[in-house]
């Protein structure tokens, strides 16, 4: 596994695709500020995050993207990786606010990804991109169902909120290349092995404090979209 060289793209989608993501960020960030995806039993925490972190995340990001697949070979891919991450960081937000993944964002997400996918099939003649992303997201949304179920039964934090994102994550990583579902999976396992052994030793926390895990598992995808793995035999 290496890190991926970037597609042929020409220098001002990258600057383009940046700034349009700054304004989606602005927007998304000014949505999730007035804290409408809060349950009432959730309504009087204090606000955890600022605003203006969104679109300084979301802008930078978008831009990598265009930068890795922003070429003539990538571009009909870009957009549903673009709507990923959008969605990707409003979860984020979320999760690290009240430690939840909604299903009102997690699951229309599901068929918004995989029709931009099928368009994307379809732009690029390539029919087996869509098969391998339903293929991997199946996959990769079963195994995190294995995996919920043993966390519930040791009474860890891994929910069906993760399982969901699994799908999301699996849909789009799969699309790129069959392994990197599970180099997704496995760099989010790391980050937030690393981050639990911070959480406890540094700052001297239970290891039973409630730890969200959608960030790594988000983490771990647009990570893995920017590695080359050896292809399938």
């Amino acid at each position: 596994m290496s890190w991926a060289a970037p597609a042929d793209t020409p220098p001002w989608v990258v600057l383009v695709a940046g700034v349009l993501g700054l304004g989606v960020g602005h927007l998304l960030g000014t949505r999730l500020q007035s804290l409408g995806y809060r349950l009432d039993e959730e309504a009087g925490q204090p606000r955890r995050l600022a605003g203006w972190t969104v679109p300084m995340v979301l802008g930078p990001v978008w831009a990598a993207l265009a930068w890795r697949f922003g070429g003539a070979s990538g571009w009909a891919l870009l957009p549903a990786l673009l709507c990923f991450a959008t969605v990707a960081l409003a979860l984020t937000w979320v999760d690290l606010d009240v430690h939840r993944l909604p299903e009102g964002l997690t699951l229309p997400s599901l068929p918004i990804l995989v029709a931009q996918l099928a368009l994307a099939a379809g732009a690029g003649d390539d029919w087996g991109l869509l098969g391998r992303s339903l293929l991997s997201a199946g996959a990769l949304a079963a195994l995190a169902l294995v995996l919920a179920l043993v966390a519930a039964a040791l009474g860890s934090g891994f929910g069906l909120g993760d399982v969901v994102l699994c799908g999301l994550i699996g849909l789009v990583t799969g699309a790129v290349g069959w392994w990197l579902p599970l180099v997704a999976l496995y760099t989010a396992f790391l980050l937030g092995g690393l981050y639990a052994v911070v959480h406890v030793v540094v700052r001297r926390r239970s290891r039973r404090d409630a730890v969200p895990f959608g960030p790594f598992l988000v983490a771990g995808a647009l990570l893995a979209l920017f590695v080359e793995v050896p292809p399938l035999l």
